[in-house]
């Protein structure tokens, strides 16, 4: 069994033993401070900040200076993100004993959370005084120098920390690159000549050297280097990644592209190099890479990280480019099946699937992604729709539903969900219903011109509302004049009114927009046909109709007896 309270007085004999420093210690041994001071810690202890809170703010009724109980405090309003007053008591903890290590490096991390990167400097600064031999102090200190654009000033010392551990690779990488930033081109040479000249054999430094040779103009000192790293090792992958950027940057792409292939199957280039390379080249503009070039690099790289999630999804929109709807969802869904959360892949896989009729896919696709984003609508609609598309409708009823429930302010949304549950009335007979959704969904979407066409075909065919059905096709045909389907739908309501002549018309300009290939209306002109008593005519194009394969069950009697019939 633990003796939770004689861990709790180790602690707090601990903190009063660092606390005793420059003060006192009558001023700490105070029986009811020490009381208090033992429960509060022991509260935070146990996670119970609420209560250690209370309980150290009355340890300050008596004492209000005491700096365990301000540095505490303070690591109590840090832990909710209260930077405000976590320095503050801070700052008064260090007020209390300013030579104390933690107290020092608490505030100066706290002025650093709060971007107070000068006011940090200084604390860190103080720090490497009291504390000489701590070179993370130093290190700190060069952080914050850096963050406030003190670049002088963090190189110098860097310069301290060098002099302390000798030439190390980090070091004179960074001061590299701070020389470079502030345009000192001698001395950020210097630095990597100086680092190859302790490490002649780390082709690492040696690729940085060749690289920046090449940034200021030394070409052939460049290829010299280059040349002694493919001496060293022409199979390491950092070479050939310097060789890659040798030749990309004198306009040598075939050569580039050939050592970047090599790039993407060593071992020594880390992965998410490899990745933001690959990324860098396909988007951008300029990149002299086709769509092939970066096809094959995606293979190789997938072929080495099988299990990347994001370069899966990116080879399936590679595929998605190329038209390979197929080969594009095999890998989206390899993609989610690592890493389910990516909710958009989700919808433009589901939504591949119905563009197509795959409708199980869809169903299927549209199942696992509710798993992961049960709170979606969409995977509900896709699976409705479907099971619609497949003459299943009480099911689908359920689905779409069920979806509808989660649309929240999108009225195309739920404008989709009641054209379908249209759909699925329509299916089950239930023609009320259907006309009673359909309705639903135009109030909310007044301009979706196909859902426009399809309630007023409906209308027509049922010989309802004929009226409204023709102020529906119309308004459609405003948004879409040359589609053949919609002249078709509004010719058959023209039809439906006894119209014929009109109805004529119209059709017939339906069948010129469909190049007679579309057998519906090839049978609903001759229908009008037949009407109009033009009866040869009328058998003509039942017969256009009847070669397309698309007809009504009608079509076959309307031939053999040479009659129109409904």
């Amino acid at each position: 069994m633990v003796n939770y309270n004689f861990i709790i007085g180790l602690v707090i004999y601990t903190i009063l033993s660092i606390n005793s420093i420059g003060q006192k210690s009558n001023s700490l041994i105070d029986s009811q401070f020490s009381k208090l001071l033992i429960k509060a810690t022991g509260a935070k202890i146990s996670g119970d900040l609420y209560t250690a809170d209370s309980l150290y703010k009355k340890c300050l009724e008596l004492n209000p200076n005491s700096g365990v109980v301000n540095f505490e405090l303070s690591g109590i309003y840090r832990s909710k993100e209260d930077l405000k007053r976590a320095i503050k008591f801070a700052e008064i903890s260090v007020e209390s004993s300013p030579k104390n290590e933690w107290y020092l490096a608490n505030l100066a991390l706290l002025y650093n959370e709060n971007k107070s990167y000068r006011k940090s400097a200084d604390v860190f600064l103080k720090l490497t005084q009291i504390k000489p031999e701590k070179i993370t102090y130093l290190f700190s200190l060069t952080e914050a120098y850096l963050a406030n654009n003190k670049i002088k000033k963090g190189l110098k010392i860097l310069n301290l920390i060098e002099d302390e551990v000798g030439i190390n690779e980090d070091i004179s990488i960074q001061k590299h690159q701070l020389y470079a930033f502030i345009n000192k081109k001698n001395k950020a040479l210097k630095e990597l000549e100086k680092l190859v000249t302790e490490f002649p054999d780390n082709i690492r430094n040696l690729g940085l050297l060749a690289e920046y040779y090449e940034s200021i103009n030394k070409k052939e000192k460049s290829i010299e280097l280059l040349q002694k790293m493919m001496n060293i090792d022409s199979t390491n992958g950092l070479v050939r990644l310097s060789m890659f950027q040798h030749y990309y940057k004198n306009g040598k792409y075939n050569k580039g592209f050939i050592e970047l292939k090599e790039v993407m199957l060593s071992l020594e280039v880390e992965e998410s190099l490899k990745q933001e390379i690959l990324i860098q080249i396909s988007y951008d503009k300029n990149s002299p890479y086709t769509l092939n070039n970066v096809n094959d690099l995606t293979k190789i790289f997938i072929e080495m990280y099988p299990k990347n999630s994001e370069i899966l999804l990116f080879y399936g929109n590679l595929k998605f480019l190329e038209n390979k709807e197929d080969s594009a969802c095999f890998f989206l869904r390899k993609a989610l099946a690592i890493n389910p959360l990516e909710y958009e892949m989700w919808a433009q896989l589901i939504s591949s699937s119905l563009s197509r009729g795959k409708y199980n896919d869809a169903i299927k696709d549209a199942e696992l992604a509710s798993e992961s984003h049960p709170n979606q609508p969409f995977p509900f609609f896709a699976i409705g729709l479907s099971l619609n598309a497949k003459e299943k409708y009480e099911k689908a009823l359920k689905e779409l539903k069920r979806g509808k429930l989660l649309v929240i302010d999108n009225n195309f949304l739920e404008s989709e969900f009641n054209s379908q549950i249209a759909d699925a009335y329509y299916g089950l007979n239930e023609i009320e219903k259907a006309f009673k959704y359909y309705e639903l969904a135009i109030e909310l979407d007044s301009n979706n011109s196909i859902l426009l066409n399809n309630y007023s075909y409906y209308l027509s065919i049922n010989k309802q509302n004929l009226d409204r059905a023709e102020n529906l096709i119309m308004k459609a045909i405003s948004i879409r004049p040359n589609s053949p389907t919609f002249l078709d739908t509004y010719g058959w309501v023209l039809f439906q009114k006894n119209d014929f002549i009109n109805a004529e018309q119209v059709l017939f300009k339906a069948v010129m927009l469909s190049d007679e290939k579309n057998g519906e209306i090839l049978e609903h002109y001759a229908d009008v046909l037949y009407k109009l008593d033009k009866r040869n005519e009328a058998i003509i194009f039942w017969e256009k109709a009847k070669i397309t394969g698309e007809y009504s069950d009608q079509l076959l009697n309307k031939i053999n007896e040479k009659k129109y019939m409904e």
